[in-house]
């Protein structure tokens, strides 16, 4: 109902989290969380995350 309703999908959230698995990955032998949340934040760029409640039609009861 959710996909249909409200026009979720987690195929974006899905592919987001490979790809930042994969950058961990990458980053394995780096000495902290942060230089690998750098590479992470260099790699894929802001990540613009949007809650369902935002994508709601507001003119449906």
């Amino acid at each position: 109902m959710a996909t249909i309703r409200l026009g979720l999908n987690n195929v974006d959230h899905e592919r987001l989290n490979r790809r930042v698995r994969l950058i961990i990955n990458r980053a394995y032998g780096f000495h902290s969380r942060n230089a690998a949340l750098g590479l992470i934040m260099l790699t894929l760029g802001p990540i613009k995350h949007v809650t369902p409640y935002n994508n709601m039609n507001t003119s449906d009861p």
